[in-house]
């Protein structure tokens, strides 16, 4: 906590006893910003907000849904996953997840559980299991995707455009710098 309090105040850099010396004090609080935000896109979840918490009618997976039965986080973050996607397989998901294939995989049955999605094997390679909503989830899952992007929304609602653009390519490049460091080599002391 005392790091998290010297990062805040910008009592970082050399001679600190930190292996973060040189690092700037804003690119550490940019940083832990991005950490919050994270978590707190894709842990937060509100009872309006849809997945695992809103009633739905139909199939005998949908009781599970409609008794108010909870998703973990990592499976909500893998529903609006597929939803953004409209298919993909588990190593798919894995990766776009940041997760191993056995953790998605679990996370997949967590889904087909609770009537959120449906595995279907391709037709022309039966090794390959594509993962997709259930037509009953849909909504619930848009639902979500919605709050989020709602709240995305409002926060952008006071920047001008040139600020909404510096977020967006501030955001395009960090994507893509965590992408392209996610193949390298980032062992202590590289």
């Amino acid at each position: 906590m005392a790091r998290m309090s010297q990062v805040a105040s910008g009592e970082t850099g050399p001679g600190m006893g930190s292996p973060l010396d040189g690092a700037t004090a804003e690119s550490l609080e940019t940083a832990r910003l991005v950490v919050e935000l994270l978590h707190v896109a894709y842990a937060t979840r509100r009872d309006d907000a849809g997945i695992g918490a809103t009633a739905m009618h139909g199939s005998r997976a949908g009781d599970a849904r409609r008794a108010g039965v909870r998703l973990s986080p990592h499976a909500v973050r893998a529903a609006i996953h597929v939803y953004q996607h409209r298919v993909v397989t588990v190593s798919q998901l894995a990766t776009g997840l940041g997760i191993s294939q056995g953790w998605a995989s679990r996370v997949v049955e967590e889904l087909e559980e609770r009537g959120y999605v449906v595995r279907e094997r391709d037709a022309g390679d039966r090794r390959v299991v594509w993962v997709r909503l259930s037509p009953d989830a849909t909504e619930d899952v848009e639902r979500a995707f919605r709050w989020r992007d709602d709240a995305v929304s409002h926060a952008l609602d006071g920047l001008t455009a040139d600020g909404r653009a510096a977020v967006r390519a501030f955001l395009r490049h960090l994507v893509d710098e965590l992408q392209s460091g996610a193949s390298a080599d980032h062992t202590p002391g590289s």
